[in-house]
């Protein structure tokens, strides 16, 4: 259990935007207390805590169906996290999602199966060579049915 200083974390967010507005970065500033793991990442010579690609991987996947309407970006990272092979921190997705990690990626894929192919790419495209936009249009649902129906089977933790 950690300790929330509010004035602490108002000066640290006010920093951070600061830092923002001046470059093209998305960060994510999450107070909601999972048991996420951290390791320290250098980037550009700046020691940087960085959420474990399990946990990212299983609050991304919770992400997909948390939101108001299914976004494309959660979708397509979804998608990257299995393509990659990427371990998934199940107790996360158990514990966010209020259900077994089976019965939730069930519902993930019987979601993915009632969207179209069509509008993919928005959101996505600019980010993107034209092969990558050519899988996106018209294999990235699909293939992420697939994954997700192996990673039902056989979990990857």
């Amino acid at each position: 259990m950690t300790c929330r200083n509010p004035d602490k974390e108002k000066q640290v967010y006010n920093k951070i935007t600061g830092i923002l507005s001046e470059h093209k970065l998305k960060i994510e500033i999450s107070k909601r207390d999972f048991d996420d793991s951290y390791e320290i990442k250098n980037l550009l010579g700046v020691s940087i805590k960085v959420m474990v690609k399990p946990d990212m991987f299983a609050h991304k996947l919770c992400a997909l169906m948390d939101r108001k309407a299914i976004t494309n970006r959660d979708v397509f990272d979804c998608w990257f996290f299995m393509n990659s092979k990427t371990p998934l921190n199940k107790s996360i997705v158990e514990q966010r999602m209020g259900m077994p990690l089976p019965d939730y990626l069930q519902k993930c894929i019987d979601m993915l199966q009632t969207m179209s192919d069509k509008g993919l790419l928005n959101g996505l495209g600019e980010l993107m060579d034209d092969e990558m936009k050519n899988f996106v249009r018209h294999k990235l649902r699909t293939e992420s049915i697939t994954l997700m129906k192996f990673y039902k089977q056989f979990p990857v933790i």
